[in-house]
């Protein structure tokens, strides 16, 4: 009997809660040790309910350094995200720049009739298939030639895209004319440029149909 009273008394032992002047809680089952001060002031407890407030109420370290790391991380994320949306958009001008060099280039070999120098922008697999006698022949047997001065090009709109930076297209509206009389017509044309062996190249192809 005396050691189930004794295990009551223990369960039944009372906590008091109470708060000092920097609003800190402090739990306690010794009433004396509560400062006088405080006395009046205290609350009393059950332990079921003591372990949960302790919990909930228990002062937390905010670790400053912790939260500077975390903002130095999320800082460096940033910059490394900026850096490199500034780099594909740097990467996008650059090849577009390129791209409308060489359109202007193979516009300008096209008008002038110089053929062989214009197949020599034509793809690899235009070389393969087509010799340069023959491209060079075609072009000349043309019945239309691009028109002169600024009928020739306008418009020129170069699209690209960082997921595939070996491509590239570039549309124009394109002045034609009869080699013998007749009227300038524009037709829009758009052609696709791969990179090949470091220079941007056309379909040949597409330029002898073009040119009809």
């Amino acid at each position: 009997m005396l050691c189930i009273l004794f295990s009551f008394s223990i369960g039944w032992a009372e906590t008091y809660k109470w708060v000092d002047e920097n609003g800190t809680i402090h739990f306690t089952q010794d009433f004396n040790s509560i400062p006088e001060r405080f006395r009046n002031l205290a609350e009393i407890k059950n332990d079921k309910t003591d372990d949960s407030e302790k919990e909930v109420n228990k002062p937390h370290k905010i670790d400053s350094k912790g939260q500077s790391k975390g903002k130095a991380k999320e800082q460096v994320k940033e910059q490394r995200a900026r850096s490199k949306e500034e780099k594909q958009s740097m990467n996008l001008r650059k090849i577009e720049s390129e791209v409308a060099d060489t359109f202007t280039t193979i516009i300008s070999l096209w008008k002038e009739g110089r053929f062989e120098a214009l197949y020599e922008y034509g793809t690899l697999s235009n070389k393969t298939n087509m010799a340069k006698e023959t491209f060079v022949s075609r072009m000349g047997n043309q019945t239309w030639r691009l028109a002169s001065s600024w009928e020739t090009i306008r418009d020129i709109d170069i699209k690209s895209d960082i997921k595939h930076p070996t491509s590239a297209y570039a549309s124009a509206k394109i002045g034609y004319k009869p080699k013998v009389g007749g009227d300038t017509i524009f037709r829009t044309e758009t052609y696709r440029f791969v990179l090949e062996n470091g220079i941007w190249r056309i379909d040949l192809s597409k330029i002898l149909k073009a040119a009809k």
